[in-house]
């Protein structure tokens, strides 16, 4: 009987789901294990032993099935892979470049909420045909139309509005079809300037299922810092032939060789109720007030989010020159402004944010921002609060609160 204890025990270590369900079976084990020897029922142990050992496996088995089946019914159902958008130049798995390698750059940058993503480079070569300068077609990928698909793409455009922006789709067996029901060939969600420069829009397209009846186009641009849809766009749908569909996103016609367009998460969406929403694809809380700064060009600089809008002040920080670069101003009174104090500052890694007593009793909410305006923490007003920064990048961050009565300051940290 040792040697079946010592061959079950060590059957079970080896095939437990688990280290914690392991050692909580040997400990089940042990509490009852003189109580079987005194009966002399070892197979009845070990039956009871196995059994239990199976009910365990099985009530954690289901418990991960089901945790795999939500996770897969709330992840995206994007049907392009962007894995292979890495650093680098030129077309890879799934994109086909438009235009030569050096108008197709792969790199690091911020997205529309400030965070670091792979974008993807339009270029204008400057050359006199000026087609082709920059973007990208994807593979095909299978469709049932059906059902109608939503396509996007995050677009900016910097420097001029010299050339166009396209958006467009593609259908095999002739089956990109207008509203009407007449075909088009080449196809075109969007064609032109994006509303303003130097800010990032989410373009939003559908390709409605065969039998789609109606003529409204729905598709739309929206304005990455608002949230808000700043222009519709074109619809389109399939024919009953159509089993594959094409994403391509450009920018053409551009002679203008300081010109950039930016693209980022090309996405095409099956809409059968899994799919994302419009404001999951924004990722901006559209409840809070933004305030905007500008430069004198009209450049977006900064965009300040408050989750109270009753609190939220249009003229949160006056922009911070590049002369200067001293600490944004505030909109309120200097003898509030001095109740908040940060120290040390500059620092390597701990704040502490000293609030006094006057200003603690009207401030409504606490921000840390980083350079690009991304909303890194909300902060609970108190009279100290200490702030770790040593896991954060070097750079410059922002303090920025909210007063009751629509004013607001901003302080600025140094991080070493």
């Amino acid at each position: 009987m040792f040697f079946k204890f010592y061959f079950l025990a060590n059957f079970l270590k080896i095939n437990s789901l688990s280290t914690p369900h392991n050692k909580m079976l040997i400990i089940f084990k042990k509490k009852f294990n003189s109580y079987f020897f005194i009966k002399k029922s070892f197979y009845s142990f070990d039956t009871l032993f196995i059994n239990l050992k199976i009910n365990i496996i099985m009530k954690v088995t289901l418990f991960y099935t089901i945790v795999l089946l939500t996770t897969y019914s709330l992840a995206s159902q994007n049907l392009l892979d962007l894995s292979s958008w890495n650093i680098g130049q030129g077309s890879v798995a799934g994109f086909s470049k438009q235009g030569g390698d050096s108008g197709n750059i792969r790199e690091l940058g911020r997205n529309h909420i400030g965070k670091e993503v792979v974008l993807w480079k339009a270029v204008p070569s400057g050359a006199a045909s000026h087609n082709g300068d920059g973007g990208f077609n994807t593979s095909y990928v299978n469709i049932n139309n059906n059902y109608t698909y939503r396509f996007s793409v995050w677009i900016k455009k910097t420097n001029s509005n010299y050339g166009a922006t396209y958006f467009g789709f593609r259908a095999n067996s002739s089956g990109s079809l207008k509203l009407d029901g007449t075909y088009k060939g080449n196809a075109y969600f969007f064609a032109g300037d994006l509303p303003k420069l130097n800010r990032w829009y989410l373009l939003v397209a559908y390709v409605h299922k065969s039998s789609h009846t109606g003529t409204a186009n729905t598709g739309g641009i929206y304005d990455g810092t608002t949230g808000l849809k700043v222009r519709t766009i074109t619809d389109y749908k399939t024919k009953n032939t159509a089993t594959r569909l094409q994403h391509r996103a450009y920018l053409y016609y551009d002679k203008n060789t300081l010109d950039r367009q930016y693209f980022y998460e090309p996405r095409i969406d099956k809409i059968d109720g899994n799919e994302s929403t419009i404001d999951e694809l924004l990722k901006i809380n559209k409840g809070s007030k933004i305030i905007l700064t500008y430069d004198t060009a009209g450049n977006q600089t900064q965009n300040f989010y408050c989750d109270d809008p009753a609190t939220c002040s249009p003229t949160a920080a006056k922009t911070e020159t590049a002369e200067t670069k001293e600490e944004i101003e505030s909109t309120i009174d200097d003898i509030v402004d001095n109740h908040l104090n940060i120290y040390p500052n500059p620092t390597s890694g701990l704040i502490t944010l000293s609030i006094g007593a006057t200003l603690l009793k009207s401030i409504s909410t606490i921000g840390l921002y980083n350079a690009n305006s991304l909303l890194i923490k909300t902060i609970k007003p108190d009279s100290k609060v200490k702030i770790d920064l040593s896991n954060m990048p070097s750079g410059v961050y922002f303090i920025h609160s909210h007063v009751n009565g629509g004013k607001s300051i901003t302080k600025k940290i140094i991080k070493n």
